[in-house]
């Protein structure tokens, strides 16, 4: 394959290839191994993603940090408990299938693993800011159910100063406490170990006042996003994360998880809900989807980075 100038292709052995990204304004890197973005930075700003200093990047092993692809299942498998949890394609290679640039952005498209007959595909845009997108086809003969996630680890300067905005009083399902809760009615914080389907299409405004900025991170195809932090005691049980890794990052996911997972005709190239009563045919639905953009205003000095527009408050 021909790469287009700033892309290159690294090979680390054990079946691990990566490709590096550079426009001049940012850079990236994917890993083939889960087809998963793994950094992203503007120049001039800190990263925006996560990546465990003690990940391992190895062909089988799940890589801790960037944004992982759960598919085509999310947590725990329905019926079969020997099955990888987040299912499968996060730990098997996938096939790249184009890279183009187009200015300071950078186009890739990735075809991952098949499974029982679904097919999926990633496709990301790097530029100022993160577009990222999931496909499934149901190739086989039947109906089938899946569900998703984008489990997008975000970079923090101190997870415990962070405040998310967008997701006051929704419905969630809290995994730590076992049961369904709403949230509360203002910006979110975090005050120990969090892990909760939320139920909103609502945008999510992921301020940070250590690092002086806020992320915008918006979805489509999704009526879930998951937000996830193990705290101080479940990542000193987690062996690919610093005992202090949980202070530098919240995961914000674009999913398709819990009551939010989806249906697939066969033959269907989206996903799909069972036909709501009186209406024919099935409903189509895409995504799930994300996006990640730098918020029109963070606390810092006036001035003009990579065309992102930075003003003070």
């Amino acid at each position: 394959m021909n790469l287009p100038a700033g892309a290159r292709l690294i090979a680390l052995g054990n079946d691990v290839t990566l490709l590096q990204l550079d426009s001049g304004s940012c850079s990236a890197t994917l890993s083939l191994l889960g087809g998963q973005l793994l950094s992203f930075q503007p120049y001039g700003q800190q990263p925006w993603l996560y990546m465990s200093p003690q990940a391992l990047l190895q062909a089988g092993k799940a890589i801790r940090g960037g944004v992982p692809v759960c598919w085509p299942w999310f947590g725990p498998h329905p019926t079969d408990d020997g099955a990888p949890a987040h299912g499968l394609a996060r730990q098997q290679l996938w096939t790249l299938q184009a890279v183009l640039r187009e200015g300071d952005a950078f186009h890739v498209k990735l075809q991952g693993p098949d499974w029982q007959g679904l097919a999926v595909v990633l496709e990301y845009t790097l530029s100022d800011h993160i577009d990222i997108s999931l496909h499934t086809r149901n190739d086989s003969t039947q109906e089938q159910t899946f569900s998703a996630a984008l489990h997008s680890y975000l970079a923090v300067g101190d997870s415990r100063r962070i405040r998310l905005h967008g997701l006051e009083g929704a419905v969630c399902e809290d995994k730590v406490g076992r049961r369904y809760s709403r949230l509360p009615a203002q910006a979110l914080t975090l005050q120990g170990e969090f892990d909760a389907i939320v139920y909103s299409e609502a945008d999510v405004l992921l301020e940070d006042p250590q690092w002086q900025r806020r992320l915008r991170i918006s979805r489509s195809g999704s009526a879930s996003v998951v937000v996830w932090n193990p705290w101080q005691d479940k990542a000193a049980r987690l062996a690919d994360l610093p005992d202090t890794g949980w202070q530098d990052f919240v995961c914000i996911e674009a999913a398709n998880a819990g009551e939010d997972s989806r249906l697939l005709r066969r033959g269907q190239p989206q996903p799909v809900l069972p036909a709501e009563p009186g209406v024919s045919g099935p409903r189509t639905i895409p995504g799930p989807c994300l996006s990640a953009t730098l918020a029109d205003r963070v606390y810092c000095t006036p001035s003009r980075q990579h065309g992102v527009e930075v003003d003070s408050l």
